[in-house]
């Protein structure tokens, strides 16, 4: 099956430098893009400027502004048997882009607006037989809007959902939606990834189209073996499964300000500093091996429980209870014996309480600090965080390493006088 799926935020220039957006990551349209493709779908992705790379296998076709995304779809509509229009579109564009750089006066310049193509609506009569689904971003009343939306675009099928939660809003790896549609009641799913909510709506376009698509089921790696070593089977079963934790997006920069690291990057950027490092914890004693262990295991219940911001009062106000089932699930595909070694091991991280957790979790605090300094506070100033949040939060650090806490002090101050983090 051919199925076009769109991406992103667009950008309305007002002059060379400046551009109205939105806050759009890409994140759920690259999902989308990505679990098509895993269901053997051919698949093109029209996408507005994103730090997010596509998914492999699939075409990629890169836009700017809305005008530029309403061609690529035209282009690309009659060769599709399904379009997922996930991007969020600009809905107004400066009636007159300046061709320089507007100077800053005294009075501040008047811009003048103007709407933006609806390209759902552009392609309304050339729908025919393909299936169309839209997205509704709604802050209010959503499921209502939604409805309106489905009716005047003459669409299949809207995914809606409250961009004002925490955890289902924009640049964030969970969402929480409505499936829309005219001949049944509203589809309400619970919290998950992304990735699942792709899939979700996969499944959707496919029994709609009436195409399934190849459904990738674990493969029971035992088999493969001819059954000589079911052990083995299990460990590769779970290899395969933490390979997800590199699709998991932090939400931090890389120090070079170049997209957000994976919580696989996170992981193994850790365990070098541990032998980087190890010199400075508290304790002669501790064993580094140990150290290692944590803060490679420590992260992968994200696969399951996604990635929480650590500043988001709400999103950790469940954080616990959902990290708990993903422990269950992903150290439950061990063997008995490394089950129980492993899931020991993520929960004296957690618990804080050997010199080995410690310094594993001091160094948890230090590299995020270390990317938001070196990337001017970009992801701290987004959200609002503030000097005393940072220092309260990252205290503990102290408990692993007072050289490395000293350090983290100076880092936090050194980001307040250069204006990276607010007092």
């Amino acid at each position: 099956m051919k199925i076009l799926v769109t991406a992103g935020p667009t950008r309305e220039y007002i002059d060379p430098v400046r551009f109205i957006s939105n806050r759009s990551s890409g994140k759920m349209g690259y999902a989308i893009a990505a679990a098509a493709r895993a269901r053997g779908h051919e698949v093109v992705l029209i996408s507005g400027p994103v730090s997010i790379p596509a998914p492999a296998g699939v075409k990629l076709v890169s836009v700017v502004s809305a005008a530029d995304m309403l061609s690529a779809v035209e282009a690309h509509l009659e060769a599709s048997e399904a379009l997922v229009m996930a991007a969020a579109v600009s809905d107004w564009r400066p009636a007159i882009i300046c061709d320089q750089k507007l100077k800053k006066q005294k009075a501040v310049p008047a811009v003048t607006l103007e709407p933006t193509a609806d390209i759902l609506l552009a392609i309304k009569p050339r729908k025919g037989k393909r299936v169309v689904v839209g997205f509704a971003a709604e802050t209010s009343e959503v499921e209502a809007e939604a409805r309106r939306k489905l009716e005047s675009k003459g669409l299949d099928m809207i995914v809606a959902n409250d961009v004002t939660q925490p955890d289902a809003g924009f640049d964030v790896d969970t969402n929480r939606v409505v499936f829309v549609t005219r001949d049944a009641d509203p589809l309400r799913l619970p919290l998950m990834s992304k990735r699942e909510v792709g899939e979700r709506i996969v499944e959707w376009v496919e029994m709609r189209a009436g195409q399934p698509g190849k459904t990738f089921k674990p493969v029971d790696s035992s088999a493969c073996l001819n059954g000589a070593d079911a052990r083995l089977g299990r460990q590769i079963t779970f290899l395969r499964e933490i390979d997800k934790l590199k699709t998991v997006s932090r939400r931090t920069l890389l120090m070079d300000g170049s997209r957000y690291e994976n919580d696989a990057e996170h992981s193994w950027h850790l365990a070098v500093m541990a032998m980087l490092l190890a010199e400075y914890g508290n304790h002669p004693a501790m064993n580094l091996a140990c150290v290692i262990k944590m803060v490679l295991i420590h992260d992968m219940v994200e696969i399951d429980a996604g990635d929480t911001y650590c500043y988001d009062k709400v999103g950790n106000e469940s954080k616990l209870a959902r990290e708990q089932v993903a422990a269950d699930r992903i150290f439950g595909l061990l063997p008995d014996d490394q089950r129980s070694e492993w899931r020991a091991l993520w929960e004296e991280f957690e618990a804080r309480l050997t010199p080995e957790a410690q310094f594993a979790a001091a160094l948890d605090r230090i590299q995020p600090l270390m990317h938001n300094h070196f990337t001017h506070g970009v992801v701290w100033r987004n959200h609002g965080v503030t000097s005393t949040q940072v220092l309260e939060r990252n205290q503990h650090v102290n408990e692993g390493s007072c050289r490395l806490w000293k350090f983290a002090e100076a880092l936090i101050h050194d980001s307040v006088e250069r204006g990276y983090l607010d007092a």
